[in-house]
Parts: structure tokens; sequence; C-alpha cells
């Protein structure tokens, strides 16, 4: 390999440990209980479809998928594209998995639930920020699982071809991304939108509301867990702000809201080389930062080092969450 596809081989590798840490804190962390895996299923599908496709184009060995991994791969890594859907796709996919929810969970209840109330959406809370709900992780998943029982075993089945990605790419030559075990985060379940954390009980609430949690996944969850500066920090963020750039103009047009996301680092090119490792297209020997996080993509794309550009990017999505908190929230959430 040359200098450009081994600083690419390398971003892959990261991505690799981060599954295998995914993977290591499932069987030995003990202060976590939450949907953590699930939200995280989207940027798995970018690392086994893309490593694999990077694989096939510089002519190195790699696992095979079967055809049914490479459409289930092929299809959970169009969960990262969600907001790339137009604003109406999006909103009929969110809120028909939140009915689908809803109808099973009262399907299943008893008469003093239907009566008094019951659950139909599990979120996940850190530090008082919502970084996760179920109906999000529903649509990540392109089975039904809500009363399927061969779920399960389905979705055991089509990781293991991940697994042997994330081997191959060397995820345990490194020690395993150092995690903290001590921070909570709590899952709480609410009924949408009888007793739900909403000041407002609309469908564009609850959009936001998703938006919210898809973001501080990433923002607020991976970012404090994650003890170590991790690719995946920049990356994850980078995509969701760069999809979130032109849906958040989408959903202000139709709903006549004044949502603001500062758009001046979104770049396609940039975008592209952390979505499928191609670095060849974009950066030359000479653009290349080896002990740089990101191999001085940022350098490149946007003529900032790696912790500049990742605070930017962080304020503009923070700046984002702000603005939603304050339309959907009327208290903090101790108080809900």
């Amino acid at each position: 390999m040359n200098k450009v596809q081994q600083a690419a081989f390398d971003l892959i590798h990261e991505d690799a440990r981060f599954l295998y840490a995914i993977t290591h804190i499932m069987q030995n962390a003990t202060n976590i209980s939450s949907n953590y895996v699930c939200m995280s299923i989207p940027y798995i599908g970018i690392f086994a479809d893309g490593s694999e496709q990077w694989c096939k184009k510089v002519g190195l060995s790699f696992p095979t998928f079967n055809q049914e991994e490479k459409n289930f791969y092929t299809q959970i890594r169009q969960g990262h594209k969600l907001f790339d859907k137009n604003y109406a796709e999006y909103k009929q996919l969110l809120l028909s998995k939140l009915a689908e929810s809803d109808n099973y969970f009262y399907s299943i209840c008893s008469l003093r639930e239907k009566i008094f109330g019951y659950y139909n959406v599990g979120t996940d809370v850190y530090d008082n920020k919502f970084c996760g709900n179920t109906i999000l992780c529903s649509m990540y998943i392109p089975i039904k699982t809500l009363g399927n029982d061969k779920a399960g075993p389905w979705l055991r089945d089509m990781s293991y071809i991940a697994g042997s990605l994330a081997a191959h790419f060397g995820c345990t030559e490194l020690p395993v991304y150092k995690y903290n075990d001590s921070l909570v985060v709590e899952f709480k379940d609410y009924h949408f939108f009888k007793s739900s954390p909403l000041k407002m009980n609309t469908d564009l609430a609850f959009i936001l509301f998703s938006v919210l949690c898809s973001t501080n996944y990433v923002i607020e969850f991976i970012e404090n867990y994650f003890v170590e500066e991790i690719p995946q920090k920049f990356k994850f963020a980078y995509i969701q702000y760069y999809y979130l750039c032109n849906f958040i103009k989408e959903l202000n047009a139709i709903n006549g809201t004044t949502f603001y996301i500062n758009d001046s680092l979104k770049d396609r090119n940039f975008r592209n080389c952390l979505a499928h490792y191609g670095l060849g297209q974009y950066l030359s020997d000479s653009d290349l930062i080896e002990d740089d996080v990101l191999k001085g993509l940022t350098n490149k794309a946007f003529n900032l080092d790696y912790s500049v550009a990742k605070d930017k990017l962080y304020f503009y999505l923070t700046e984002l969450t702000n603005q939603i908190e304050t339309k959907i929230f009327s208290h903090t959430i101790e108080n809900k």
C-alpha cells in the first residue's frame, strides 16, 4: 500500500477497534444498560460496508459477505442517511415506527395499563441529556423486532461478519479503547404523547426529539463515555452534522420554524473520506499528518487542525440541540 492507502487502512483499523470496544462494554461493563449498541448500528454499517468496498478497490483479501449479509449491511449503513431523506420521508418512517411501537405495547398491556397508562418509547439519558430512543433503534434495524422471536438470533448471525472484519483489521492488536464505566446512563420509559417529557404533543415535537437523541448520542454519550480522543468522536458527529445542514433547512421551510445550524464545515469530499475511507481521491502524500487523529483531513478540508475543527463542529451541533431543547422541553429532565 502507498502512504495514503496506509492512512485509510489505519482509520479502518480504528473503526474496528471501536466495534471491539462496544463488544467489550457489552461483556464487561457493569454500570450501563441502554440502547447504546442499537444507536451505533448505522456506524457499524458504515464500517462493515465501507471496509469491504475499500478492500476490493485496493486488492486486499477480506472476509466475504454472503448475499444476505451484503443486503443487511447495505441497509443498515443507510441509517446514518436518515436525515438525507426528504422531510416527508423521514417523518413518515419515524411516525410509522412510533405507531408500530404503540400498537404492540398496547396489545400486550393489562386492562389497568390501558386505562391508566403504558410505555411505548424507551429513552437513554446521560447527564440530563436524551441520547437515544427505541424508535430510532427500530428505524436502524431493517426487520421488525417487536414481537419477533427470530429477530434476535438473526441479528446475531448477521453480526458475525462485522466481527470477522474487525478481527481481520487487527482490532485486538492494541488495547481496547478506554471507557468510563462509572458514567451513569439511565433508561427511562415514556408514553408518547400522554406522558412524555415534551411540552408539545405534536409530530414535529417527536421529530425534533429524535434529532436531539441521535445528535446527543455522539456529542454527549460517545464524547464522554470514551476516555481517549478516538476518531469516532469527530467522524460520527460530522456525519450527523453533514446531513442535518440540509434537513434542518427543509424542516424550517415546511414548519415555519427558525432553527439554525452553521453549515460552514459542510464539505462533501470530506464527508466521503469519513464514510467510505476514500482518502486517495482527496489527500496527497504531502497532506498526510501521521500522528493526527484523522491523518490531516481537517487541515486539508478546512485549514484547521483536528482539535480546532472538532471544537467548531461540536459547537455548531450544540447550538442546534440547545435550540431544540428550548423548543420542546418546558423543564429540566429531573422535573419532567
